[in-house]
């Protein structure tokens, strides 16, 4: 099976189960809450490989593409931008570039904000250029990139950060561990499928033999209740989800995201390489293209309950069945993940190679069986693109109003950052 039949088996998957899972239900979850669920049944002898989690419920409209039967663009004016997943706070930045015309007063009118099936599922798309270019999380893109027994190997690059941060953290009982490195002879359980899939990446940032830890695979309904009694002393898992550990576990828990260890970068804007290579101007068509993303991301960041109604009535209706606290929540988490510290006087989107290269060497080995069919971080990154790009960058007002919005996980970043 071809990497773009995988895309569409995948996108028919979750499709149907939006037409037969509640409304309650993450179909996504669903599908990914462990290792071996449906990516070892379902998908057997089709990819192999392991997929992110972006989140979420919301929209059940179908991911359009804007391209023909055979992968070529109809109309290379109209590019299609792809979210990695539906139309919500985290991602509807996409559809205010396009909606209230940020692209277009960017000078690239016709760009076709999409959203998406996953980040596995676009990786996937644009890697053999299904799409030209989008949003994907970087270490689910690595997981998927390398060719395989079924599969050619991803052709895509990196030409700006969407998302500055990942959200992956150690949340530990400072009872059962002295320090964020007291490991060695401890159970950690990895909360979800995508964090089981990167959960080796903590030992070697820590400098603990994996063997002398206690790896566990669950899901985020059990990982409260068994660092609650004791049964784990930590799980690694998304720093969003502190506020139900410190609701169930009688004891203080310590946080260690996994930026504290360095840059590394969250959710890339990619591009397909060979669209790249043959389009012209790329370079500045790429920059004006994250001129506006960036634009409506600054608009959206600061001003939330203008972005939330922005995104209930004019986006996905579907989102007024949401609380309140939902979808504040869910902005408030985007806020502080979508910012580095780096990003106020650089500007949004701006990332370094070496962050790059971090990611390559620490988590490659974790998310994938041979890390030397990665490519090096000067393979992977095109800064031209940044170039040409006008940055959103933030006055100290500004600044301060993006902190207050992000709330107390921008405080949890900012002090694990501080030592970098």
């Amino acid at each position: 099976m071809t990497k773009r039949e995988q895309s569409e088996t995948k996108a028919e998957l979750l499709d149907e189960l939006d037409s037969t899972l509640p409304g309650s239900i993450d179909r996504r979850k669903f599908m990914q809450g462990s290792l071996g669920a449906i990516g070892a049944t379902l998908l057997a002898g089709c990819t192999g490989q392991g997929g992110g989690n972006d989140g979420g419920d919301g929209d059940n409209d179908s991911s359009d593409t804007d391209q023909s039967s055979d992968g070529e663009f109809l109309d290379e004016t109209k590019a299609v931008f792809t979210a990695p997943w539906k139309k919500e706070p985290s991602w509807g930045h996409t559809h205010v570039a396009e909606g209230r015309e940020y692209w277009e007063d960017a000078g690239v009118p016709n760009i076709d904000g999409t959203r998406g099936n996953g980040s596995d599922t676009e990786s996937q798309n644009i890697g053999v250029g299904n799409k030209p270019m989008g949003v994907t999380s970087i270490t689910t893109a690595i997981s998927v990139y390398p060719e395989t027994e079924n599969t050619e190997a991803l052709d895509m690059s990196v030409v700006g950060l969407a998302r500055g941060r990942p959200l992956l953290s150690l949340i530990w009982r400072k009872d059962m561990m002295e320090d964020r490195a007291d490991i060695a002879g401890k159970t950690i359980l990895a909360a979800s499928g995508f964090a089981a899939a990167t959960i080796q990446v903590y030992p070697n940032l820590v400098d603990v033999d994996q063997s002398e830890v206690t790896l566990e695979e669950g899901t985020e309904e059990v990982a409260a209740p068994k660092l609650a009694n004791g049964e784990v002393a930590a799980v690694w898992g998304s720093i969003d989800l502190l506020p139900v550990y410190q609701e169930e576990v009688d004891a203080e828990l310590g946080v260690t995201p996994l930026t504290a260890f360095g840059g590394f970068p969250g959710y890339p804007i990619w591009v397909n390489n060979s669209w790249y290579d043959n389009k012209e101007n790329a370079a500045e068509f790429v920059g004006q293209v994250m001129t506006g993303y960036f634009k409506a991301m600054k608009w959206g960041l600061l001003n939330q309950s203008e972005y939330l109604d922005y995104l209930k009535n004019e986006v996905n209706p579907n989102l007024q069945t949401w609380t309140e606290e939902e979808l504040t929540g869910q902005h408030s988490v985007n806020c502080a993940q979508a910012i580095t510290l780096d990003m106020k006087d650089n500007g949004l989107g701006y990332f370094t190679e070496d962050g790059i290269a971090n990611v390559l060497e620490n988590a490659g080995p974790a998310l994938v069986d041979n890390p030397d069919a990665l490519p090096s971080a000067s393979e992977m990154v095109i800064t031209e693109p940044l170039e040409h790009m006008e940055p959103a960058t933030f006055t100290d007002d500004e600044w301060n109003q993006l902190a207050k919005n992000a709330g107390f996980i921008w405080d949890l970043f900012e002090e694990a950052e501080s030592d970098n």
